[in-house]
């Protein structure tokens, strides 16, 4: 995936998360009950809170679309990264393999030098403390956190916790925005500590991917 991709993936979160703080929050005063003009504003506020749950829930499930986006497409170059370092990294020669792997995670030559934080030789060889493949794997998660990526993405399930919480819990959708919620937080914090070999990475990625997507399909009708 191009860093462009991904950088375009987190302005939309930015956006996104800018939206949230414009829902509207309705108020009017206490009606007398021998009003009817005091009934109708009360029947239309009812219609208005309604529609004020539909945006925020709207606004959250955009929000949790998007950290998802951002995890997979982030997971997909650990996976890259990962299974470069393993089975191409130990053959290259040190003046290629920056280049080699530049090619495999998406990321520009200038940008992984400058901010993946291992020299070319350690991405082959490794040193003392680390073989070469964790050597690359380290410099494309330290390329996604130079883009970005894992701020954000946190920020957008905050938004969308906190937008989910101002839903009322017989809201129709309420619960399956909290289980899409908490699928997608789930995987982001595996993400952001991964574990394990390469085959529990990969075995990881298709369970977390799984359970998103079914916790997602309930809500694809109305919000997708």
């Amino acid at each position: 995936m191009k860093r462009a991709l991904l950088v375009l993936l987190l302005m939309t979160l930015i956006l996104n998360c800018v939206a949230c703080s414009t829902a509207k929050k309705i108020t009017v005063e206490e009606p007398s009950i021998t009003d009817d003009s005091n009934t109708k504003v009360v029947i239309d506020s009812m219609e208005s809170e309604k529609i004020d749950e539909v945006e925020i829930a709207q606004q959250a499930y955009d929000l949790i679309e998007g950290a998802e986006s951002n995890c997979k497409q982030a997971m997909k170059i650990i996976e890259a990264a990962w299974h470069f370092g393993i089975w191409n990294a130990p053959e290259c020669k040190t003046d290629e393999v920056i280049e080699r792997l530049s090619a495999k995670i998406g990321c520009d030559i200038s940008f992984i030098e400058e901010h993946g934080g291992y020299t070319a030789d350690e991405l082959v060889n490794g040193n003392e403390d680390f073989p070469g493949w964790e050597f690359c794997l380290m410099t494309a998660e330290n390329c996604l956190s130079a883009i970005g990526v894992y701020d954000f993405t946190n920020e957008a399930l905050d938004s969308a916790r906190d937008l989910i919480r101002q839903l009322s819990t017989d809201y129709t959708h309420y619960q399956s925005l909290k289980d899409y919620y908490t699928k997608v937080a789930a995987y982001v914090a595996y993400f952001e500590n991964i574990s394990g070999s390469y085959n529990d990475l990969t075995a990881a990625i298709t369970e977390y991917e799984s359970g998103i997507q079914m916790a997602k399909e309930p809500l694809l009708f109305d919000f997708g």
